[in-house]
């Protein structure tokens, strides 16, 4: 029997950077990034981030809108 190394996450589970990046086709920079200007949900424990999935599935759902949105 192998062992997967994708994780099932629920949406109260928090995420890594790592996961986050993986999660949204991005490298960990462009997320620390986007992290240090406010612009992903994000909660600081310690030294790390952590990101949970629901906050995250509600920000991409929320900016999709916006994008979608004609501009005037």
């Amino acid at each position: 029997m192998s062992i997967s190394t994708a994780t099932t996450l629920n949406d109260t589970e928090l995420m890594t950077i790592h996961e986050v990046a993986r999660y949204l086709h991005l490298s960990e920079a462009q997320v620390y990034k986007m992290v240090r200007a406010g612009r992903v949900p994000s909660i600081r424990i310690g030294k790390a981030w952590r990101f949970k999935k629901e906050l995250l599935d509600e920000w991409i759902r929320r900016e999709s809108l916006l994008s979608l949105k004609p501009s005037t």
